[in-house]
């Protein structure tokens, strides 16, 4: 995915004190590891590699069904989305292209003669599913806007460093990091992040909608590109930006953020637990991934990662390069220019992270080994006391802490979404 994140700082008069967040635990494994899930298997401990034979013959017999449903998942694109650049592939330069942005600015109706690729892609993009609840979706906005250094930490040192296991880092080999250096991608992704969370960020003429369906036509692109670059192995398991992983994707950006921000002493609720993985469903939708594998609850998003886990996300060489990638450019992405502070910075969030992924994934990863433990749990503890007691916060740290931060530091270019050609 190549986006997520923002929100309102202003508490609602009288609202009800709500329990604080405590995700549920499935009672079916010894082997814990992050905050509130119990792995079946924790990533990187399978002797097969990723999707190979022998792990998809043992996952298909422990989880029966939602193995299979995995498995047939990773062979699925998006049949939509790839239909139309199908289209783009045979008009005049640039053509097709001009004909989407017509019809996202002022609507299918307003293309003439509009091909049946495009009608069928707007078919399904705007129409609204009857879960969708604006208010309960606007929640998240508040906390998050409230706690942009948080989410962008969490992010950092938590979600992300998931999406880089193999098999689903592949696109990302395949395409040379999807053609932009590691702080330009993760500032585009900032700036999908707060257009999903601004109050109506994805409703059908706001920018986090616009991006969305760009975003998806992106990924489509990609994927074709992939597959006729000869390079993409005909008789690998799965497709490259395949249903599963984009499935994945939602939670590695909607939950795992969330529990991220809790265990970095974040003061989050059920309410906006369930108004986070709400938006990032509808994002789902919008992605044109199918409804039969998209978690709706938290026990659905831990039957996924259980499944998920068995069969692939593991540790590789381009893991290892992109999480390093990640950590160290860290500096550039938040305009920390003295060298002596971004090496500090580097090096605290190698230390953040490893407290967050665990020694053992850690170490697979490349990371140095432990250091700062005493200034990570430090950071933990001021970010909860600040966030009970918003009044000790220093002011200074109160503009990196909200929607300052997203805003100064997002990337408001739009020529990433678009092809080299205008859409040929």
């Amino acid at each position: 995915m190549a986006g997520i994140l923002v929100y309102l700082q202003i508490p609602v008069a009288g609202q009800a004190k709500l329990a604080p967040f405590r995700p549920t635990q499935p009672t079916i494994s010894p082997c814990r590891n992050h905050m509130g899930y119990r792995f079946k298997v924790r990533p990187g401990t399978s002797p097969f590699p990723p999707l190979s034979p022998q792990r998809i013959e043992a996952a298909k017999a422990k989880y029966g069904h939602a193995a299979d449903q995995y498995v047939e998942h990773l062979r699925l694109g998006d049949p939509l989305a790839d239909n139309l650049t199908a289209f783009f592939d045979r008009q005049p330069r640039g053509q097709g292209f001009r004909l989407l942005v017509q019809a996202l600015n002022q609507g299918i109706d307003a293309v003439p003669d509009a091909p049946a690729e495009l009608v069928a892609l707007f078919r399904q993009i705007d129409h609204v599913p009857s879960w969708v609840d604006w208010e309960r979706m606007n929640v998240a906005s508040r906390h998050v806007l409230r706690n942009g250094w948080l989410l962008a930490m969490s992010l950092a040192v938590y979600a992300v460093p998931h999406t880089y296991l193999a098999t689903g880092n592949k696109p990302l080999e395949h395409t040379g990091e999807l053609l932009y250096g590691t702080a330009k991608r993760y500032a585009l992704t900032t700036r999908f992040v707060t257009e999903v969370f601004l109050p109506g960020g994805l409703h059908r003429d706001a920018d986090g909608f616009r991006i969305a369906i760009l975003t998806r036509i992106m990924h489509a692109r990609a994927r074709q590109q992939i597959l006729n670059s000869g390079k993409w192995n005909p008789d690998a398991v799965e497709l490259p930006l395949n249903q599963s992983h984009m499935a994945m994707g939602l939670i590695f950006f909607g939950y795992f953020v969330v529990v991220g921000m809790h265990r970095l002493g974040g003061n989050l609720n059920r309410e906006d637990m369930d108004s986070i993985l709400l938006t990032w469903r509808y994002v789902g939708h919008l992605f044109g991934i199918d409804p039969a594998i998209v978690p709706v609850t938290e026990k659905d998003i831990h039957n996924l990662l259980d499944v998920a886990f068995s069969l692939e996300f593991d540790p590789d060489d381009t893991s290892r390069q992109l999480c390093r990638s990640l950590i160290e450019s860290a500096p550039q992405f938040t305009h920390v220019e003295d060298e002596r502070t971004a090496r500090l910075f580097v090096k605290l969030l190698y230390g953040m992270s490893r407290r967050m992924l665990g020694n053992q994934l850690a170490d697979q990863l490349g990371y140095p080994k432990p250091r700062y433990r005493a200034l990570c749990t430090a950071w933990i503890a001021l970010t909860w006391l600040f966030g009970k007691a918003p009044a000790l916060m220093p002011q200074a740290l109160k503009r990196t802490m909200g929607i300052e931060f997203w805003l100064t530091r997002g990337d408001y270019d739009m020529s990433p979404y678009m092809p080299a050609d205008q859409g040929s």
